[in-house]
């Protein structure tokens, strides 16, 4: 119970921090989205909004993870024709010696994952942005990230 405490309090200090943009409705994203957690239990959301530039970029975010725990992590978008790939590693992109420990091409699909850690503990989500296909400097997105734990 308290490995979840940890990181609900996490996902709702990153929800806090977080730019509102008039795209990204979080709330009612996860709301459609909370069924496909099942059979695991819900335990919370993230956004991470972002304007496409015209130039590529990325955006790393943090989550805590407990070995020995199972995760189901959907990740859902805004509504956006871009296709955002997503990467988590075992440190952040300042780090030399980082791993990839997952990526789009190892979930259930693109964008609904199973994941098992083999360690406790911080882990980070790099979400590649790509060039806007119109009105870039304009144009504002959403990611959003949903956890459950079995």
């Amino acid at each position: 119970m308290k490995k979840h405490f940890y990181l609900l309090l996490f996902l709702f200090l990153l929800t806090l921090t977080g730019t509102t943009f008039a795209q990204c409705n979080a709330k009612e994203i996860a709301k459609k989205c909370k069924n496909n957690l099942k059979p695991f239990n819900y335990d919370g959301f993230s956004d991470t909004p972002f304007t496409f530039k015209d130039k590529a970029q990325t955006v790393e975010v943090e989550f805590t993870a407990y070995a020995g725990q199972k995760y189901k992590l959907i990740f859902a978008s805004s509504g956006f024709k871009e296709d955002v790939k997503v990467n988590i590693y075992d440190k952040s992109k300042t780090n030399a010696k980082r791993n990839q420990v997952f990526d789009n091409s190892m979930g259930i699909d693109n964008l609904f994952w199973s994941f098992e850690p083999t360690k406790t503990g911080t882990y980070y989500i790099e979400y590649e942005i790509p060039v806007a296909l119109d009105h870039p400097n304009e144009k504002t997105g959403c990611m959003v990230l949903m956890v459950g734990y079995k």
